[in-house]
Formats: C-alpha cells, structure tokens, sequence
C-alpha cells in the first residue's frame, strides 16, 4: 500500500512541463508565517527531475515576491528540504498565505486551473490516508495474534478502500477539466494499473496540449511500457541442461558499447560465466572474489564472461567500474529478469556461476572464495 506521501514523491519525481506549450508571465505575492526561513524557492516539478526556476527574499513582515516568465505546468513553492507545497502554475497573479503551524498551512488563489488541482489533490490524499490507516491496522493485529473474523473484517476494509481509490483514479481522469489534472490522477497510480486510462490521457493530452513536455514525456513512459508489456510476452528461450558434464550453451549479447560478445568466442580459456547485477547485494559482497581470481590466473588461460541482470545502462556500467571488474567481456539485454541468457541457463536467483573448461564443458556451478580459486587452479594444470 502506498503512503500518503506517495502523491508528493510522485509529484517530486516529475520534470519541468508546460501547459500551453510555450512561455507564460507568472506572479506570486504572499506572506509566510511562523517559520524561520529567509528566502523562498519556486521549483517546477516534471515526470523525472526539479527544476529551481525563481527565488525571493521573506522581508521582514513575512512577505514575498516573484515574478518571470515560465512554462506552466506543476510546481512547489518550498521553505526548506521537509516544507514545500503544490499547486498548477498558469499565467495568472496568485495570492499565498502560507502557515505551517495552521490547520489549512497554505492558501493559494488566482489561478484557474488550480483549484481543480488543490481539490484532486485532497480528494486523493484523504483517501491515501485511509488506506494507511487500514494497512497499519492489519500489520498491527496480525501480529497481536487477533481473531481470523477480526482480520478478514480488516482486510475487507482494506480491499472496499484500496477498489475505492482506484475507481476514484479512473472516473476523476475522465471527468478533469484540466488534462494536466487528469494526469496527475492517473500518475498516483502503477502504469500497468490503468493502461485504457493512461493512453486516453496521451490522446487527450496530445490534442489539446500537443507542445507541452508533460505530453512528449508521458508519451515516451508509455512507449517505453508497450514495448516491456511486449517483451514479457514474447517466448522466453528454453532452459536447458546446465548441470555439470554439459556443453556450456551459447550467449551472444552485447557489451555496454553495444558489439556483441559470444561466449563461444573464449573457447581455449577456462571461462567463469558469472550472472550478477548492481542492485544485487550478494553478488557485490562475492566479486571482489571474482576479481582476485581474474587477476591470479588471467595470464594462464582464466577469464570471465558477465552477464548483468540489470535494467538500466548507466547502474551497469557504473558498477562494473566501481567494483572494479576489468575483464572485457561484460554483457547485458537490461531486461532485468526477463535476461534470454538468465533463462537459457535457468537462473533463479543471482549471483549464479557456472565454470567451464577450455572445450567449453561444464565443470562447476556456484563455487565461491576459496572454492572457485581451488577449482581453477585444478583445471589449469
């Protein structure tokens, strides 16, 4: 279940947009009270990053000024790393009274699109707040050992919110006025969650906001969710027979350049075929093992053939320099557990290691530390 806080992650993970496809006049005018801070941050909040866009002195009486020229689109207005606040920023003159120690700690008012924004926002929040009370309820009495009646009354609860809330995501990104505001809705929602609603939003925003970087942005995440949906579709290679005594079968992917790398290419040396990844605790705590067998016996016929289970170029190639993994051939899909290799050798979990001799048989799996090193150096007498 996610948090209420959810909904500001999601909105802090967005990058600059614009609402009309070009640049428009903004002004803000208001007054803080009862916090410390000196200055005031406008940042404009996209899909992947925060942008600082303007700033302004707090005077002494609290009050605040900023004008410019900025792509509308949603941005935060923020005191300090914990303290910021939302709102859809148009060209218009906006009024803020902002109190963090209030029961209602920021007023806004000028904009017209905003207060769809300001009420979708609440609408979503409240209800993320009942689906964390009823979260922390069922955590709370599993453990206190209650009654099943008790619990399967809970987990009810829990389901009638969380079907609650997801209706809420679908009706109210059909029904917003602001096709900014529909996005919103359907972005505090998993992608695969609401894919009909995610692409009408596209539609939507493709016709009435065609020059906004929200628009192009949605669109590529969307592409990007077609082609996995389309990739987890395809067949996945067969397993096949990787116990020991069997012909290694062949891996043929590409390097973090982009050239292939055969595995069949490295027959005549003793290859360790070694399946790992960035994110993979184990796999890190193991490869300076890797490493140090690398290094002893890479000048009589030892080398290592990686096959990285990550999703993303940049983790890949980061940590193949952080751990300092110096052997050539380094390969990956980055499709993550979807790998062809991964299921070829029907590899479970990682790291998983399968160590072939100079004919490219196989003479180990999962060996580690001092184990791999022993077997190595057995084979390359």
């Amino acid at each position: 279940m996610r948090k209420l806080l959810s909904i500001l992650l999601l909105l802090i993970s967005f990058s600059s947009c614009n609402l009309a496809g070009g640049s428009d006049k903004y002004s803000i005018q208001g007054t803080v009270k009862n916090h410390a801070s000196k200055s005031i941050i406008l940042e404009k909040l996209g899909l992947q990053a925060i942008t600082s866009v303007d700033s302004a002195v707090i005077d002494e009486k609290g009050g605040f000024k900023m004008e410019g020229v900025s792509e509308a689109g949603f941005y935060r207005l923020r005191l300090d790393a914990k303290t910021f606040f939302l709102f859809l920023l148009e060209p218009a003159q906006f009024k803020v009274e902002i109190d963090p120690t209030a029961q209602e700690t920021f007023k806004i008012t000028g904009g017209k699109q905003d207060g769809e924004f300001q009420a979708a926002f609440k609408l979503l929040g409240n209800t993320q707040r009942d689906l964390q009370g009823w979260n922390q309820a069922y955590q709370m009495y599993g453990q206190m050992g209650v009654s099943q009646d008790t619990m399967m009354y809970v987990q009810q609860q829990l389901q009638m919110v969380a079907m609650k809330y997801e209706g809420m995501i679908r009706d109210s990104s059909v029904t917003a006025k602001s096709p900014l505001v529909a996005l919103f809705y359907v972005t505090n929602g998993p992608i695969d969650k609401f894919p009909k609603e995610n692409l009408t939003i596209i539609q939507r925003l493709e016709k009435e906001i065609p020059k906004s970087s929200y628009t192009k942005e949605f669109r590529d995440i969307y592409t990007k969710y077609e082609q996995q949906v389309k990739e987890q579709n395809q067949p996945r290679p067969q397993a096949q027979d990787v116990s020991v005594g069997k012909q290694a079968p062949e891996i043929d992917l590409p390097d973090p350049n982009g050239k292939n790398i055969k595995l069949s290419s490295l027959k005549g040396k003793v290859v360790l075929i070694d399946f790992w990844a960035s994110w993979c605790g184990p796999c890190r705590m193991e490869m300076p093992n890797v490493v140090a067998a690398y290094k002893k016996y890479k000048d009589r016929g030892f080398t290592v053939y990686s096959v990285s289970l990550d999703k993303t170029k940049d983790a890949w190639v980061n940590s193949i320099k952080a751990l300092g993994m110096p052997w050539e051939a380094q390969v990956s899909d980055l499709k993550f557990w979807n790998s062809a290799a991964a299921a070829t050798y029907n590899v479970q979990g990682i790291p998983a290691a399968f160590l072939i001799d100079r004919d490219g048989k196989i003479v180990a799996t999962n060996l580690r530390g001092v184990a791999l090193d022993e077997k190595i150096a057995e084979i390359l007498k």
